[in-house]
């Protein structure tokens, strides 16, 4: 086994063991307030909407849209809308598309920490704010309705503050019904639960959207005050639960499925890592090793000096001349094309014309093949001279 796959196993190996580790070691506890009608998490609300549709059956309709494309699309909508979270806010449009809505006869539940202040004003309340320490830890939630009334301590010991509805018009509170509370400060019952007629419509406010989550209603009777809290829902019209205003709703999809799922999480990262190793080790292009060809060698001036150094040697200049000679002649034929068999002058003059070369030099060439071909012996000196000619008619 070659040494890079020794460590790609390795590696492998080390990371199934990290798994192994990590599945065995207790995970923590999300407490995060998501309200998310398919998180089963303490503080989704995966029960509270399944004991809605049990409750409500095929008059309850899901809505993830906003509610301006909502009333776009149903402008004939009639019945109930509820929304919980731990805040809601419409905006300017949705909210007054809402309030038009409500006007016309239809009803609204909202339970929520934080009502966006245009609608508090809008309906005439205001909220005031009690913290965990006036609580001892907790909570005691109770219907103003003895019919709906909890024998059973109705308590919550899992929140930081609760918010009860003051009404600002006290000159007119026939608009106004109160349906529940909790027990506050030197044991006061405030209101965290409201009716408010407006136009031929009501719009119920509840200040503790916690009654919606998982942890609330599973433990112990709460889900009887749960169930108390549905019946004010009007059962014979269509109940429109919002499922985008929470706030874990924006994280639904396969990846949000994924995440949730400890085994698919997993499976996803060792994809991730199976990947990066293939990056690191195997990535790279594969093919064989191209042998270095080197490029063939140019003997000929090597030869060429070879024998230009054997004629220098054994004193044969005359030789040397006449085979430049030979080659000059043999450029005049085939570079220039003039016929060499023709009298003297005008082989000269031809020469100097095509070659665009002064006569004089010309006929100073021909002077010196004319002392090569007449002397027997020549010097070097008389080479280098012959040579200089020739290349200045032929550059």
């Amino acid at each position: 086994m070659r040494l890079k796959d020794k460590i790609i196993l390795g590696l492998l190996l080390l990371f199934l063991f990290l798994i192994i580790f990590s599945e065995g070691q207790q995970q923590k506890l999300n407490w995060y307030p998501s309200y998310a009608v398919s998180h089963k998490i303490p503080y989704g609300s995966y029960v509270a909407y399944h004991e809605a549709k049990h409750y409500f059956g095929d008059q309850l309709k899901d809505v993830d849209v906003s509610l301006y494309v909502f009333f776009e699309k149903n402008p004939d909508a009639k019945g109930t809308f509820v929304f919980y979270n731990s805040s809601i806010s419409f905006g300017k449009t949705a909210l007054k598309s809402l309030l038009d809505w409500v006007k016309e006869g239809n009803n609204v539940l909202i339970a929520s920490q934080n009502i966006e202040p245009a609608l508090l004003d809008s309906l005439k309340l205001e909220y005031s704010v009690f913290f965990t320490k006036g609580f001892n830890n907790s909570l005691i939630l109770d219907f103003d309705n003895q019919k709906l009334s909890i024998s059973d301590t109705i308590k919550f010991d899992k929140f930081s503050y609760a918010q009860s509805f003051i009404i600002k018009d006290t000159l007119s509170t026939k608009n106004y019904l109160k349906l529940g509370h909790f027990v506050g400060n030197n044991d006061e019952q405030d209101v965290n639960f409201i009716d408010v007629s407006y136009g031929k419509g009501h719009i119920m406010l509840h200040s503790f959207p916690y009654v919606f989550t998982n942890y609330f209603i599973l433990n112990e009777h709460n889900l009887l005050y749960y169930n108390g809290l549905l019946s004010y829902i009007n059962l014979k019209k269509p109940v429109y639960w919002s499922v985008n205003v929470q706030n874990g709703a924006s994280s639904n999809g396969i990846f949000q499925y994924i995440t949730e799922s400890p085994g698919f999480l997993w499976s996803y990262r060792l994809l991730f890592v199976m990947l990066l190793l293939y990056v690191l080790f195997e990535g790279k292009r594969r093919q064989r090793a191209i042998p270095v060809v080197n490029p063939p060698k140019n003997e000929t001036l090597d030869f060429t000096k070879t024998i230009a150094d054997m004629y220098i040697e054994n004193n044969e200049h005359k030789r040397i001349a006449l085979l430049h000679i030979k080659h000059f002649m043999d450029f005049v034929r085939h570079q220039l094309h003039i016929d060499i068999r023709q009298d003297e002058a005008t082989l000269k003059q031809k020469i100097a014309q095509k070659s665009k070369t002064n006569i004089e030099e010309v006929k100073k060439l021909f002077d010196v093949i004319e002392v090569v071909q007449n002397q027997q012996d020549i010097e070097p000196k008389t080479v280098l001279k012959l040579e200089k000619q020739i290349e200045k008619i032929k550059n």
